[in-house]
C-alpha cells in the first residue's frame, strides 16, 4: 500500500503552528517555551537539592555511628588495659585510664551533638 508523501501519517496531528521570530505569535511562543524551560530547570534543581540533602543526611548518620563505635572500642580497650595493669601492679591511671576518660568525653560530646542536631532538624 503506497502512501502519498504529502499526506500526514497515521496519528500525526498535522503541521506545527508557524512561528516566525518576527511575529507577535512567534515571540509569545518563544516566551512561553522559555518560561516552561525555566520552570522545568527549577523543578529539576529542587529535586536534585532534595536528593543531595537526603544523601548527606544518611552519610552523616553513618559517620556518627562509625565514630561512636570506634570510641566505644577505644574505651573498652583502654579500660581492659587499665584493669590488667592494675592487677599486675603497673601504672594504670595515666596511660589507659586517661585515654578511656578522654574517649568517654569525646563519645558524650559526639552523642550530645548528634542528638541536638537531630532535634533541631538539621
Amino acid at each position: 500500500m503506497s502512501q502519498d508523501p504529502d499526506e500526514p501519517l497515521e496519528g500525526d496531528i498535522g503541521p506545527a503552528a508557524a512561528r516566525e521570530p518576527g511575529t507577535a505569535r512567534g515571540r509569545a511562543a518563544e516566551a512561553a517555551e522559555a518560561a516552561e524551560a525555566a520552570a522545568e530547570l527549577r523543578r529539576y534543581e529542587a529535586e536534585r537539592e532534595a536528593r543531595r540533602r537526603r544523601t548527606n543526611a544518611a552519610s552523616g548518620r553513618i559517620a556518627v555511628v562509625v565514630a561512636a563505635l570506634f570510641l566505644v572500642f577505644l574505651i573498652y580497650d583502654s579500660v581492659n588495659t587499665a584493669v590488667e595493669a592494675h592487677a599486675r601492679g603497673d601504672d594504670w591511671v595515666y596511660p589507659p585510664a586517661v585515654v578511656a576518660g578522654v574517649c568517654a568525653l569525646a563519645l558524650a560530646a559526639l552523642l550530645t551533638w548528634a542528638l541536638r542536631r537531630r532535634r533541631l532538624g538539621m
